[in-house]
């Protein structure tokens, strides 16, 4: 696992200095704080034990007068392992936030839902759950900055509880972000992850590495390990993403 991280590590490094001299515009959509209308492509990777998952999501996020926002997420799945095989199309997310800024402090709050369309039991939650976020980001200056995010997932419906348990579980970030004013950025995402029904967390780190391509788009590769906890969640992801932004 550590050489496909590093291998990971080599792979971002590869592409930034691919597309650094195409570079044209500060990085923007980068920091949580930037409240931007835009589409994402987001390809993925997961492995857990002997099981893989493979999806690719389409992100559609509007602002709404820079304060308000509301973004829909919905991806394709390729689910492999325990002798399974499955494709299909996974569970929708909708998100409604908004945010208040004042000074270097920008506070975000925002409702997610979960909604259970996935196609087959293996691509998805079986439940609808209701996703509270509390977000503040603190700006160091012009390129760096720091955010601190809590999220909670929260059974409303078990669509399944023969095949799945109720969800109660909940996500802890510490970001810390450098955009650069000629379009690249950098970002490391540790995260603590409680599931509140067993007791168990899982701790784990992610970093990204982007650039910008033009004035509106923007590409990066993240990848991200498992540190350690008594509750295994996946043993390592690869996430590539392209953001087109509208100004």
């Amino acid at each position: 696992m550590k050489r496909s991280l590093f291998a990971a590590l080599a792979i971002i490094a590869t592409a930034q200095s691919a597309f650094a001299a195409d570079a044209s515009d500060a990085a923007r959509g980068v920091n949580p704080a930037d409240n931007l209308t835009k589409i994402e492509l987001l390809p993925q990777l997961r492995a857990f034990g002997n099981s893989s998952m493979t999806s690719l999501t389409l992100k559609y996020d509007h602002a709404i007068k820079r304060v308000f926002g509301i973004n829909a997420e919905l991806p394709i799945i390729r689910y492999s392992g325990n002798g399974i095989s499955d494709n299909g199309i996974g569970d929708l997310t909708l998100r409604g936030r908004a945010q208040h800024t004042w000074g270097r402090h920008t506070l975000i709050g925002a409702a997610e839902f979960i909604l259970p369309t996935a196609t087959e039991y293996t691509l998805g939650a079986q439940q609808y759950t209701f996703d509270p976020i509390l977000g503040y980001v603190y700006s160091f200056g012009h390129n760096v900055f720091g955010a601190l995010v809590a999220k909670q997932f929260i059974s409303l419906h078990n669509t399944d509880p023969d095949i799945a348990q109720d969800i109660n579980q909940g996500q802890y970030r510490v970001l810390l972000g450098y955009a650069s004013n000629n379009g690249w950025w950098i970002l490391a995402d540790p995260q603590v992850w409680v599931n509140y029904e067993t007791g168990r967390q899982e701790f784990l780190a992610e970093i990204e590495l982007g650039t910008m391509l033009n004035k509106t788009t923007g590409a990066w590769i993240r990848a991200g390990h498992r540190l350690g906890g008594n509750w295994t969640r996946n043993d390592w992801t690869i996430m590539m993403g392209i953001r087109f932004m509208r100004f």
